[in-house]
């Protein structure tokens, strides 16, 4: 009888609560590398392996430093920047969403200049502040405007690459709490937004999140997905840093990402998981049903 083959994925977990206001945010990586749920993915066929880099442990000592912020950006961009180059899927777990900044960029800087690319983010918000609009100030409400080439100089210098990505190749699904000053900036850029009232309208989370894959895996050469935690239910998914009323249902969200496919899709980040505000495990086994149907 033929065995399986395994599927291997390059992971990068980073400890970090840099840019948002909850310091146990950081210990999520390091939680998710030691956890048992991993099982779930060594018992699917085919099974599952994921290649650990060492845990990237940011210093939170000065919160929403920008230079510190440019710093993380570098080592995470040259992580994805690798496996792009080297044709794997790769996974990014952290840590607040201040990673984002870094993931995204190391895509860009290795994509061939005439591709085509999409971003799927998945969230409760549009995390496309400046420093100008943010009223709290903190970081991981600002990866969106780097990603677009939008935010303040200083501020932009922080993103790792000089690239930016088109906003009608931005695909932000989950949407439900947001100001205005974001969704000025996301109009103006053009980008695709699916709030939970339009997910409901188009008929659910499991069929609109479904289509909107097969579209992009047709239409693009290349797609990815940042997800963001906070996008699904509370109910479902306590353990993330800025939780937000209502979302996503976890069994839908899950059916949806079963059409994730095919040689385009480039990797998965998943941002805001917070072990200290966990119930039960439920966020951290959450975690791993996602990446079992992500890249099984």
């Amino acid at each position: 009888m033929r065995k399986i083959k395994n599927i291997e994925i390059p992971v990068l977990g980073v400890a970090t609560s840099l840019g948002g206001p909850s310091k146990s945010c950081a210990q999520g990586a390091q939680v998710l590398k030691q956890s048992g749920y991993v099982s779930l993915l060594i018992n699917q066929e085919p099974s599952i392996e994921l290649q650990w880099e060492p845990v990237l442990e940011i210093s939170d000592k000065h919160k929403n430093s920008l230079n510190t912020f440019h710093k993380q950006s570098c080592v995470i961009s040259q992580f994805t920047q690798q496996q792009v180059e080297d044709k794997k899927p790769f996974l990014v777990l952290g840590g607040d969403h201040s990673i984002a900044a870094g993931t995204w960029a190391g895509v860009l800087n290795q994509l061939p200049a005439d591709s085509k690319f999409a971003l799927i983010w998945i969230d409760a918000h549009l995390d496309s502040h400046t420093l100008e609009s943010s009223p709290s100030g903190n970081i991981h409400g600002m990866p969106v405007s780097l990603l677009l080439g939008e935010a303040e100089h200083k501020l932009q210098k922080c993103f790792a690459s000089d690239i930016s990505l088109n906003g009608q190749d931005l695909y932000m699904f989950g949407i439900r709490s947001f100001e205005a000053e974001e969704l000025v900036l996301l109009s103006k850029k053009k980008v695709n937004i699916f709030d939970t009232e339009r997910i409901e309208r188009e008929g659910g989370t499991e069929k609109v999140l479904t289509q909107l894959i097969e579209a992009i895996s047709q239409y693009y050469d290349y797609y990815a997905i940042s997800l963001d935690l906070d996008a699904i239910d509370p109910k479902d998914a306590p353990g993330v840093e800025t939780r937000a009323k209502a979302g996503l249902s976890a069994e839908s969200l899950l059916a949806g990402l079963d059409g994730v496919k095919g040689e385009g899709f480039l990797g998965l980040e998943i941002a805001e998981f917070d072990p200290g505000r966990d119930k039960k495990g439920k966020t951290q086994a959450l975690v791993y049903r996602i990446i079992s149907r992500v890249f099984g």
